[in-house]
C-alpha cells in the first residue's frame, strides 16, 4: 500500500486561508475509496463518516482545480485557502487547504466529526475530504453568490440584487442556524468564528454558516469555559473571550450582533479608512443604538423599501447582542423569537433596551489596563485574511476599542 503520511514532513509554505462560495450538498460516493494508510484517528474517521462524506484523492482535487492555479483561488485567510474545481460532469465544488499545524490531525478530524454530526439547511454540509501527500483538504460544494462579506464590502456588493428582504432573511436563517447549534445538538456546539466572511448564499439568499475550523461542542451543563487558545477575527471577539478567553454560547450571541450591524450599516466590523474614533463598527454604533437614531444608522444603500417594524427589531436584537457583558446579552432562542416577530419577546426587548446596561463584572476585571499581553490574540487573525481586515486595520488602538464597548 502506498503510505500516504509522514507525521515528520510538513512544511511551511503549505497553503492557508478561508472557506468562500460553499453550499449544503447531498453527500452521494464520487470517488471509490484510496487504499492509503492512514493514522489511527483518521482511520476511525472514515469509518464513521462513511454513510456522510467521501474521500476524495489528492489527483482527483489537482486535477478539478487545475493545480490549484491562483486563478482558482476563491478565498483565503488564517488558516486555509479555498479554489473553486470542477468533477469530469461539470459539478462545481468548493476545495479548502487547511494549513498543517502541530495539531492538524486532531483538529481536521474534529471539525469534519462536528460537520458530519450536524443537520440543519443553514449549515454547511460537508462533501467529502483528502488526506494524502502531506495535505488536508475538506471538499465542498461550490456556489458563485458568495459570502454574505463579498455581498456586503466586496466585489458581489449590489444594493438592488441584496436589498433589506434579503438581509433580513439572511439575518433569520442565521439566528436559526445558532439556535440549532446551542439548543439543539446532541452535543451543544459553539462556532467560535461567527462573520459574515463564514456566511455563504445560496442563489435564492438562502444563509449557510460553514468554517467549522474553531468550532467547540461543550457540555450542556456548563455555563462557560477558560480557552488558553483565543483565537478569532478582529472585530467580532466578545470582550470577554478576547482579554479573558471565558469562552460561552455568548461569544456567538456577540458575533451575530456584529454581523446585524454589519447587515443593517452596510459597513466593515474594523475599517481604517473611516474617521478616527469610527472604525471600530461597534464603537461607533453604540452611542447611535443607545439614541435610538435608526436614520443614521441604515445603509444609505437600502433606500426606501425598508419593512419599518422588522428593522426596528433588527436593531433591538443588535443592541442586546453587543452588550459587553455576557449576562446581559440574550441567549439566541430569545434573539430569533426577536427576528421573527414574537410580540411578548419584542415587548421585553424594547423594555430591555430603555434599562440602563450594568455589567456583571468591574471594569477593571472585565478590561485590565496591562493589556499589552493580549495584543497578539486581538489580531491572531488578521496577517493574512483577506476578508477580515487589512494589515492597515490592525492600526485601531485596541486600547480605546476595548473601553468604549
Amino acid at each position: 500500500k502506498q503510505n500516504c503520511y509522514d507525521r515528520k514532513k510538513y512544511r511551511s509554505s503549505d497553503l492557508d486561508g478561508e472557506t468562500s462560495a460553499i453550499v449544503p450538498v447531498g453527500c452521494e460516493a464520487i470517488f471509490p475509496l484510496s487504499t492509503c494508510d492512514f493514522p489511527e484517528e483518521l482511520q476511525s474517521l472514515l469509518e464513521k463518516s462513511s454513510s456522510s462524506c467521501r474521500l476524495f484523492s489528492y489527483q482527483e482535487l489537482l486535477g478539478a482545480t487545475s493545480s490549484f492555479m491562483p486563478e482558482n483561488m476563491v478565498g483565503k485567510g488564517g488558516s486555509s485557502h479555498v479554489y473553486k474545481g470542477y468533477l469530469p460532469d461539470g459539478k462545481e465544488l468548493a476545495v479548502k487547504i487547511v494549513k498543517p499545524t502541530e495539531h492538524a490531525i486532531k483538529e481536521f478530524v474534529q471539525e469534519i466529526e462536528i460537520i458530519t454530526s450536524l443537520n440543519h439547511k443553514n449549515l454547511i454540509s460537508l462533501l467529502g475530504f483528502c488526506f494524502e501527500q502531506n495535505k488536508l483538504l475538506l471538499v465542498y460544494d461550490f456556489l458563485s453568490r458568495g459570502s454574505l462579506e463579498e455581498n456586503l464590502h466586496g466585489n458581489k456588493k449590489d444594493g438592488n440584487a441584496f436589498g433589506w428582504q434579503e438581509r433580513y432573511k439572511v439575518a433569520v436563517g442565521l439566528a436559526e442556524a445558532l439556535d440549532y447549534l446551542h439548543n439543539s445538538c446532541e452535543q451543544p456546539v459553539i462556532h467560535r468564528d461567527v462573520k459574515s466572511s463564514n456566511v455563504l448564499l445560496s442563489n435564492d439568499f438562502e444563509p449557510q454558516l460553514s468554517d467549522f475550523g474553531l468550532a467547540s461542542q461543550v457540555s450542556s451543563s456548563a455555563s462557560h469555559m477558560t480557552c488558553m487558545d483565543v483565537a478569532g477575527t478582529f472585530g467580532y471577539l466578545a470582550p470577554e473571550y478576547l482579554m479573558h478567553g471565558k469562552m460561552s454560547n455568548k461569544i456567538d450571541v456577540y458575533a451575530f450582533g456584529i454581523v446585524l450591524l454589519e447587515l443593517l450599516t452596510g459597513r466593515k466590523p474594523i475599517d481604517n479608512n473611516r474617521p478616527k474614533g469610527q472604525e471600530s463598527l461597534a464603537v461607533w454604533a453604540k452611542p447611535i443604538l443607545k439614541d435610538h437614531d435608526i436614520s443614521q444608522l441604515l445603509d444609505p444603500q437600502l433606500g426606501s423599501g425598508c419593512e419599518f417594524h422588522e428593522i426596528e427589531r433588527m436593531v433591538l436584537a443588535a443592541t442586546l447582542c453587543i452588550r459587553r457583558a455576557p449576562l446581559m446579552r440574550p441567549q439566541i432562542s430569545l434573539i430569533l423569537k426577536l427576528l421573527q416577530g414574537d410580540q411578548e419577546v419584542t415587548n421585553w426587548a424594547e423594555q430591555e433596551v430603555r434599562t440602563s446596561e450594568e455589567v456583571d463584572v468591574s471594569d477593571e476585571e472585565l478590561y485590565p489596563t496591562n493589556i499589552e499581553s493580549h495584543l497578539n490574540l486581538a489580531l491572531l487573525d488578521l496577517e493574512d485574511d483577506s476578508v477580515s481586515a487589512s494589515s492597515d486595520e490592525q492600526s485601531l488602538e485596541i486600547e480605546d476599542y476595548l473601553q468604549k464597548r
